[in-house]
């Protein structure tokens, strides 16, 4: 997740709501949203916006999760909307089925929908000067819903971080690129190996994940990332993404779950780069069910 706009640690969130917050080892789950609030998520974020179970075609129950982004929020994860599980849990499979905001009538305005891990309460248990940032990441910009971004990081500081990351446009099979960063300012240093696998996808033809329902995944353990789309015609799952490098570039640390939809003002897609604008009007994004097995 690019940090834009931060201005806490979600982690801090947790530790303010939850006064001892549950370490790993949950048991699996399936929250299909067929009521709110849910007994394994709580809400936070921007006074105006909104999360709710409502009727929803196209779902596997007839309902789903609404995230709703009020129009003109503030810019940044704060001012969005955030559902966050309870507990921590480490290592696993972390499925959705969602729906991402669309942006088709306003094609300028930067919102994040995200489905991802996340723990970083500021210590460095690595020990290797930076606070942990553990963070797996499915995200996507509604000014141009057809590209995914997969990113993970191990550690995040004032100044510097740590970050394998892979762009890729799924509607015409492109891999835009597989990087690692130590900075958002610096160059991406190519990965290659197993670090880059596999080294092609196949298109999935009229990918938009802002118009319909797609599941989506991976799977977490000490040694290997993989993050997969699962084809909503032949249910063949498609591997986006099998990272098999360096331990030290895979998170450790038990993290909690989420999913969220915010506005970004400085974050962009290359083939939008005005793509900065607040919505005008209230945005949603929509999840038909979110799962977790150890």
């Amino acid at each position: 997740m690019k940090k834009s706009g931060w201005s806490f640690p979600l982690g801090s969130i947790s530790a303010l709501l939850l006064s001892v917050p549950p370490l790993a080892g949950a048991a699996p789950f399936t929250e299909n949203w067929a009521s709110y609030p849910s007994r394994y998520f709580y809400s936070y974020g921007g006074a105006a916006n909104t999360a709710s179970s409502v009727s929803q075609s196209g779902t596997t129950d007839g309902r789903a999760l609404r995230l709703q982004l009020s129009a003109y929020p503030a810019p940044g994860v704060g001012g969005g909307i955030t559902q966050e599980s309870s507990a921590r849990y480490q290592y696993g499979t972390f499925t959705t089925r969602l729906k991402t905001t669309n942006c088709a009538t306003q094609p300028n305005t930067g919102i994040v929908t995200g489905f991802f891990t996340y723990f970083n309460d500021g210590g460095d248990y690595n020990g290797n000067g930076l606070p942990d940032n553990s963070e797996i990441d499915f995200e996507w910009l509604c000014a141009e819903p057809q590209v995914i971004y997969l990113t993970m990081y191990t550690d995040f500081g004032p100044t510097a971080h740590r970050r394998v990351s892979r762009i890729l446009n799924l509607a015409t099979g492109t891999i835009l690129s597989t990087c690692y960063y130590e900075s958002f300012s610096g160059a991406c240093t190519p990965l290659t190996g197993n670090e880059n696998l596999p080294t092609t996808i196949p298109a999935l033809a009229g990918y938009n994940s802002s118009t319909a329902y797609y599941e989506y995944g991976f799977t977490w353990t000490a040694s290997r990332v993989t993050w997969w789309v699962v084809h909503p015609t032949t249910g063949q799952r498609i591997t986006l993404w099998d990272y098999q490098g360096p331990a030290s570039r895979i998170p450790a640390n038990p993290s909690h779950f989420l999913t969220n939809t915010w506005h970004t003002n400085d974050w962009t897609p290359p083939s939008r780069p005005l793509a900065t604008q607040p919505p005008n009007s209230a945005r949603y994004a929509y999840v038909d069910w979110t799962a977790y097995v150890p």
